[in-house]
């Protein structure tokens, strides 16, 4: 009989074993290409952040301002080229649901140190100019059909202005586009000096700088120098690189990179100890059998190699349906998750990644009864069934 003909039938002698098995295998698997999605995320915008740029922000936390003179202070220092700042308004569209993260932003430079948003000159001239204009992303506008010149009214939960509502009316002046997926298309900038004179309380200040250093200019020499010139001050500050800020953003709740390692260890532990017990059971039910196939003629490695196909069938499938599903699961979560975590997505190498833990954990599985069928001894088995 054909080997693989065999490893089909046997594989498939118990169902409800195999298909429940194969079901905690395709868990497994969705859980680690989803993790992996994340994952993507989480690096995607770290390494894409730009190496000369450094993010300011309050010593004790990102919630408390800073004195908005703080950006002419830092822009006199060595090494710096320009600085920006902005502050969080968060933000919705007609109803808490439509949550959007608003900023507010420095017109005169932020858009000089912020490159990767694309924008028409125009469209930028005519932002610059509109003291309640907004530039929004390409994707945002797609989803509510927003166009030059609409009215915009977005509420903040946290901002009151100064006719004691929560409700802010914008213009909008300009549409950025992004190339890169770590650059979310659906953000929202207006201008800092419009929300400073509009805002109820915490004028004349900003919730951080983003500075621009010179390509000559040492990385730590300048976040020294910037720390060190507020140090004494009533408003001490905090400075890192893009890369850091960004991924302590991410991670401000959780260590995700730590979360998915662990559940990855996890999950692939009770997979294997899952696989394994199913294998020896299946080797143990078998016993007569693999003696009686032996005594026939068939190899111990024969015997082996059966088993390993089976094991590789097994998890290969559960790998196959759970590998699917999770994508398919990301591409919905990805377009919920775009505005706070953009570039959810699964890298092709991944791919290979599951190919390789296929493999070996069908080659891990196949270890207890490949020693099982090592020492079975033909006349001792047969012999005790007689």
């Amino acid at each position: 009989m054909n080997l693989l003909v065999l490893v089909w039938r046997n594989s498939f002698r118990k169902k409800v074993r195999f298909w429940l098995t194969c079901t905690s295998v395709m868990v497994a698997f969705f859980l680690l290409t989803t993790l992996s999605g994340v994952d993507q995320a989480l690096t995607a915008n770290v390494s894409s952040s730009n190496q000369y740029r450094l993010m300011t922000s309050h010593k004790i936390s990102m919630t408390q301002s800073l004195p908005i003179n703080t950006q002419q202070k830092i822009a006199a220092l060595p090494g710096v080229k320009q600085v920006s700042f902005a502050s969080w308004f968060g933000g919705y569209f007609q109803n808490e649901k439509n949550q959007l993260p608003v900023t507010a932003v420095d017109h005169h430079h932020y858009f000089n140190l912020f490159d990767e948003y694309i924008i028409p000159g125009e469209q930028l001239a005519q932002w610059k100019k509109t003291r309640t204009g907004i530039v929004i992303g390409q994707g945002l506008a797609d989803k509510y059909g927003w166009k030059i010149g609409d009215t915009v009214p977005l509420s903040s939960s946290i901002w009151m202005n100064k006719s004691g509502s929560f409700n802010w009316s914008f213009t909008v002046s300009a549409i950025y586009q992004t190339a890169q997926h770590s650059s979310a298309d659906n953000k929202v900038f207006f201008q800092h000096a419009y929300f400073d004179k509009g805002r109820a309380y915490a004028n004349d200040s900003l919730g951080w700088l983003s500075t621009e250093i010179t390509e000559n200019a040492n990385v730590d020499d300048v976040i020294t120098a910037i720390d060190l010139l507020f140090s004494h001050t009533i408003n001490p500050t905090r400075t890192t690189t893009e890369q850091v800020f960004i991924k302590e953003q991410a991670q401000q709740f959780v260590d995700m990179a730590m979360v998915i390692n662990l559940v990855v260890v996890a999950v692939f532990s009770t997979l294997l100890l899952i696989v394994c017990n199913t294998m020896i059971q299946t080797i143990r039910e078998r016993n007569n059998e693999s003696a009686m196939m032996k005594a026939l003629g068939f190899s111990a490695t024969r015997l082996i190699q059966g088993i390993y196909l089976e094991a590789l069938l097994l998890i290969g499938l559960g790998a196959l349906v759970g590998s699917i599903l999770a994508s398919l699961s990301l591409a919905l979560v990805g377009q919920s998750f775009n505005d706070f975590l953009p570039g959810i997505s699964i890298k092709p190498s991944h791919y290979l990644t599951v190919f390789a833990w296929v493999n070996i954990a069908a080659a891990f599985c196949t270890v207890f009864p490949a020693v099982a069928i090592k020492q079975l001894v033909i006349s001792k088995t047969l012999g005790d069934k007689a």
